[in-house]
């Protein structure tokens, strides 16, 4: 069988979301990052978890591992929105478009990681990078060029928070990017934890994932 075009296919996923009633439109809740961040570690996760990247485990947003911060993850970049909707900056969008501060203020995009680790990966792509040269002692993250390949069990859930921002916020995924954001979505379901995350954000500030949501058991 004829492999679909990226494009195309990212079109039949949409058609098939929207035809079977899932609910999905922009957060208005939330009405910029400074007030997410806040929500992010008190209501998601006030009790701790662990930080998508290297899978340390934390207690609470005051944690420190090994001396080393946490920080918020946007696994879309807000560099790659405000281009999107066309800033020339993240500081420009902050003060002249309130849409991007709704997308950057949503708690779907967003995941704990270590600082210095967030950092590192910035605002590069995903990939898979040939070897195993971890970037850091006990965390397997890879980083080569503008690409940064996460560990496996993390695949699932950054590729969801992608699609998901691309879908409510008609922003454009790299075409780089396209194929192996499809493929993890695929081969790495969501957990029970990523259900339920997706549960908890829904009550937050309204809106699911529908590409977890269709997961979930009625």
């Amino acid at each position: 069988m004829k492999k679909l075009p990226n494009t195309i296919y990212l079109l039949l996923i949409y058609l098939l979301l929207v035809s079977s009633n899932a609910a999905f439109s922009d957060q208005t809740v939330i009405p910029n990052y400074n007030k997410s961040k806040t929500i992010f570690w008190n209501k998601l996760y006030p009790t701790g978890n662990w930080t998508i990247y290297c899978g340390v485990r934390f207690n609470n947003r005051k944690s420190t591992i090994d001396g080393r911060k946490l920080s918020i993850e946007h696994v879309y970049p807000q560099s790659w929105i405000a281009k999107s909707m066309g800033c020339s900056s993240v500081s420009e969008c902050r003060k002249t478009n309130n849409r991007f501060n709704f997308a950057t203020a949503d708690l779907h995009n967003m995941y704990p990681a270590l600082r210095n680790v967030n950092s590192s990966r910035g605002n590069s792509l995903y990939g898979i990078i040939h070897g195993e040269n971890w970037r850091y002692e006990g965390c397997d993250i890879e980083r080569a060029k503008n690409v940064t390949e996460p560990r496996e069990i993390a695949r699932g859930n950054l590729a969801r928070s992608i699609l998901y921002m691309s879908l409510e916020y008609e922003l454009p995924i790299p075409e780089k990017m396209v194929t192996i954001i499809q493929e993890w979505n695929e081969t790495d379901p969501p957990s029970l934890h990523e259900l339920r995350r997706n549960r908890d954000i829904k009550m937050i500030q309204g809106t699911s994932n529908p590409y977890i949501q269709k997961y979930t058991r009625k």
